[in-house]
This record gives C-alpha cells, structure tokens and sequence, in this order.
C-alpha cells in the first residue's frame, strides 16, 4: 500500500515539473482598438393615418372623415362621441330587445310584482288615453289587462327568469292567446307612455322590465338579442291581440321592425378612429348593458374607449329595481380589453340635454375639451352635437323620417343648406369659418341594411330613396336660403317650440322649450391630468396599480390559471373589475 503510495506521489510530481518547465509561447500584440463612430440618432416613425376606404359612404361624407383624421390623428385629448341606436346601428338595438324579451319571456318579476312596475313614474293613472290611437282607456285599463295575461302565462307556463325560455317552450307559449294578448300590449304601452308623457320618462320606463335581474343577466340577454336579430333581413311584423279575449283596452294592434345591427362601414369608421389615436365614446339613451353587449356582438369592442348610457338602479343584491340610478349611475370603460366600471356617476339620463350633462360629468373632464366629432340621427343627440365649441364634425344618418319637429330632421336641412348654400364644401371651409361642418349620410335599410353612397335614405320598404320626411322639411331649408341664415342662427331659431302664434312658417317646428345655444360650451381654461399609473403589483391575488400624483388605487382581482414560470403553459388571466376602490379616470393639480 505504501508503495502504491509513493508511485503516484511520484508521477503527480513528474507531471507538475513538465508543466512548470515548459516555457509558454508569447503572446501576438493585440491591435490598438479603433474607436467606433457614435451611431445617429433615428427619428421615430410618423405613425401612419389610416382613412376609410368601404365604397357605398357618401363622397362628401367620406372625405369628410378622411380630411377630419388627417387633420387630428394623434393629437392631444382628442376624442368623439357616437349615438348608439339608429346612428352606431340601424334601428334601435333597444326597442328590438323589448320585442325578443317578451319572444322567449325573459322576466325576473312575479305577477304580484308587474302592477307596481308597470306604474312606475307614469302620470295620472285614471285618465283617459284612448285619443292617442292605441286602445281604449286610461294606464290603470292598460296594466288590469297584461297583468291578467301575465298571471295567467306564469301560472300555467313559469315561474319565468332572466335567461327565458327554451325554442320549445316558446313555441309552446306563443301559440296561447294570452300570450298574444300579453305581448302586443305590453309592448304597445311603451309607446302609449312614450307619445302621452315624454323621452325622459318612457325611455327608463322600458328599462324596468329587467327588474330582479342581475347586469350579467341584462348583458346575457341582450346579447342573445343583438345575435338573434342581427343575422335576418329587414321586415314589418304586425301583432294582435285577440278579439275574443275579454278586456278594458279592447284589441290592440301593433307593428314593429324585425332586424338591427352595425354595418361594415360603421364598424370601419371605429377602427378608422382608434387606429389615428382618437378615443371613441359611445353615448346612448339605451340601457348600459344592451349597449356593452352590442359594443361586444357587433364587433365595436376593440376600439371603444368607454360607454355611457341610461342606468337602473341596483339593490343590495346587486340586482335591477324599477328607478333611474342619478347618484351612483356609472359608464363602464374597456381598459386592457376587458369592461371595468367606471365611478363618476352619470347624474343625468342621458338622452337630449341630458347627453351633455352626463358627457360633462364623465367624459369632457377627462380631456379638458368637449369632443372634436359627434355622431347622430334624431332629437336626443341634438345638444350634444351643437353645443360644444370644440366640435369640429357631426355626421347624421339620415333616417328620412325625422320631421321638423325633430332635430334629426333639422340637422340634415343644415347639412345640406351648408352644402348648397354656404358653400361649405369641406371641413376645413366649414370650420375657418368658424363652423362645426354638418354632412348628411343615407342608409339602406332593406335586406341586411348598410348604408348607400348618397345623402337620400332608401326606407324599409321603400323602392326609391328620400331625402326629407316631408315638404316641410323643404319649406324650413327655403326659409334658411331666403333669409340668408348662419348655422347659428339656423341651430338656435329652429330647436326651440313654436306654436300656431308665434311661428315664422305656416306651421309648427321646434323641439325643446329651452336651448343653451351654438357652441356654448367653451373649452375650460384648466390642466388637467390624466392619472400616471404605477406598475401593477400582485399581493394576495389581488393586482393593483396607483397613480404617482394624486395615489387614487385601481384594484382588480387576478385568477392565475396556470404557472406563469412554466414557458408553454400559458400566462397568467387577469379579470378586471371585482372590485375599483376610489378609482378615477382623471385628476386635476390644485
């Protein structure tokens, strides 16, 4: 062993002279480096404008939306806003949404419950409605009728929920009269309270049929709506209720349009907007969650910034009574492509001045200007496309139905008197002028609806396109021509009232019995401050950010659904909005 020992003792020395004695070979000099020219700075790229191209728009209005992108793509706080239905879409998302929630009886109420719904806000109970042309009697004949049909359905067919029925089961449900009797009524007493009271009390009134719903359920539904009624082609449907069927209001007939929906070009027109850098709001006097669900179906989500719309109040229970929501009504926002809730709340219902009240409650101070662009069909858009000095572009989608009672129909005589008259041929004539530039925009709305490359409507039905509703519309714009009137003057004289006395025509236009006035509101004189967000942070599966000025936190909840340090099995799934503590779009320096 010990000689073993001594052996390898002996070669690790022999190894470790040869090593130490063998001279290592020198080494080349190196060349001296040469110092390297600094690299030139590169200019960021332009971004690049992005025009709308779809052929069937109108030429003036496509190159007014052209000039309008090229003019204020990616500059500061720059932002319109949309009118939902009959302007976004073609016919009103939410009156189809009525007809498909009495198809597949889509209630959350119980027949004690109906009556007190049903009455909510309305006027005299007792008076007689019968001239109004829907059926005979007063609001109390009215609800006594569908809701003994209703009793009648829930007994023999429900109890009925949010989700409704299945095809079978509607099948089933539909081929009773009462069901005839209970949908043509309810859905005819709609427009009874709208003709005998007013928007501001029938557009909430509507709303309470999703009373006891949930805002998923309400989104769910409408959604299923949207989807439904999207994909058939446009018709007049008529409903009856039976003679035979003992009642106060006697039979009623009612016909409604069957078909809605976004067009490419309207779904173009938004992309168009986001891709230039301007945000996108939708403002409409239709619930808020049928519009987040049609913002979804109809291919909008990507490029909306927020939404602001008609709120219900909601109980402890998180789910729907039958009153309006003016102090913790809020618009939700789509922040990193989910909907997060918004918590200004709105304040006002947000149809006619209304519209202005909640944009300035929720939007305007985000950006410390009112919008650049607005978008609009009828009366309740009227103020908030005429009153803001910002605005630079409003186009009307011209139903040709909007008499000069309307300001639909106001607004498309302006655009084409500006056209023909004032010589405003481009945007940029209109607003050296100091103008905000009106066009005009017809629409197809036969087959699966669209637009047309004309400022003329082709009406449901119709074989040949109108530009007006009637010859009154024709003997306003003459008026316009023959007194040499500006937009102003135009805008203020035709909004307000007239009656047979006080009319400068030989009959009565004019819409509301107050009006602010053209461009009366002015860009406020302040900084403003959009929030300087931190990092997102993770603790106790929660995520949230804060802002590093005025340190207001958004909290979300994250749900990691796989390991995100394990490459190829996913990242981590964030779900906005369980809950927004103290959140705020904007804050303002003192």
């Amino acid at each position: 062993m010990k000689k073993l020992l001594a052996m390898l003792l002996a070669l690790v020395m022999v190894l470790s002279f040869a090593a130490c004695g063998t001279p290592a070979e020198p080494e080349e000099p190196s060349e001296p480096e040469v110092p390297t020219e600094p690299e030139e700075p590169t200019e960021p790229e332009e971004p690049t404008i992005v025009h709308v191209e779809h052929a069937d728009w109108s030429e003036e209005v496509k190159k007014a939306i052209n000039d309008f992108v090229d003019t204020y793509a990616f500059t500061e706080n720059a932002y319109v806003v949309f009118d939902f239905d009959n302007t976004t879409s073609i016919f009103d998302v939410e009156e189809q949404l009525a007809v498909y929630q009495l198809q597949v009886m889509a209630f959350a109420f119980t027949p004690e419950e109906i009556s007190d719904i049903l009455f909510t806000e309305i006027g005299d109970h007792d008076e007689d409605r019968t001239d109004l042309g829907y059926g005979n009697g007063s609001y109390a004949d009215w609800v006594a009728d569908i809701t003994a049909a209703y009793t009648y359905l829930y007994e023999n067919y429900g109890p009925f929920t949010a989700a409704g029925l299945d095809e079978a089961a509607q099948a089933e449900i539909q081929a009773d009269p009462q069901w005839a009797e209970f949908a043509t009524k309810m859905r005819a007493m709609y427009d009874l309270v709208y003709d005998a009271e007013s928007p501001a009390v029938a557009y909430p009134w509507v709303l309470y049929w999703f009373t006891g719903m949930t805002e998923q359920e309400v989104y769910d539904l409408a959604a299923a709506s949207h989807t439904h009624y999207g994909a058939v082609e446009s018709e007049y449907v008529t409903w009856e209720s039976p003679a035979d069927i003992e009642s106060k209001v006697g039979q009623v007939t009612y016909e409604w349009t069957s078909g809605t929906g976004v067009s490419e070009n309207l779904q173009e027109l938004y992309r168009v907007l986001d891709a230039n850098g301007i945000d996108v709001w939708v403002c409409s006097a239709s619930a808020i969650d049928p519009i987040r669900a049609a913002v979804d179906v109809y291919g909008l989500h990507d490029y909306v910034t927020g939404v602001i719309a008609m709120a219900r109040t909601l109980n402890e229970e998180g789910k729907y009574v039958n009153s309006y929501d003016y102090e913790t009504g809020y618009g939700w926002l789509i922040e990193n492509g989910e909907w997060v809730k918004d918590n200004v709340a709105l304040g006002a219902q947000t149809q006619g001045v209304g519209k202005v009240q909640a944009i300035n409650a929720v939007i305007y101070p985000r950006y410390g200007v009112g919008p650049l662009a607005g978008f609009m069909d009828s009366t309740g858009d009227y103020n908030f496309c005429t009153e803001y000095d910002n605005l630079k572009l409003v186009i009307c989608f011209n139903r040709a139905s909007r008499k000069v009672t309307d300001g639909g129909g106001v607004i498309a005589e302006l655009a084409i008197y500006q056209r023909d008259y004032l010589g405003y041929t481009d945007l940029a004539t209109a607003n050296e002028a100091g103008d905000t530039y009106y066009v005009l925009q017809g629409r197809q709305e036969n087959g699966h609806r669209g637009l047309l490359a004309s400022d003329y409507t082709l009406r449901l039905g119709k074989t040949s396109g109108l530009l007006f509703r009637n010859d009154d519309n024709f003997a306003q714009l003459f008026y316009m021509i023959d007194n040499e009137m500006t937009t102003e003057e135009v805008i203020n004289m035709f909004a307000l009232k007239t009656s047979a006395d006080d009319s400068v025509l030989d009959f009565k236009y004019g819409f509301v019995s107050n009006y602010a006035g053209y461009k009366n509101i002015e860009n406020e004189e302040k900084e403003v401050h959009v929030h300087n967000w931190s990092e997102w942070i993770e603790k106790d599966g929660y995520k949230y950010r804060f802002c590093l000025d005025c340190h207001l936190e958004r909290v979300v909840y994250t749900e990691k659904v796989e390991d995100e340090t394990n490459p190829g099995t996913g990242a981590p799934v964030v779900f906005p909005f369980i809950a927004i503590i103290a959140a705020a779009a904007v804050c303002f320096k003192k």
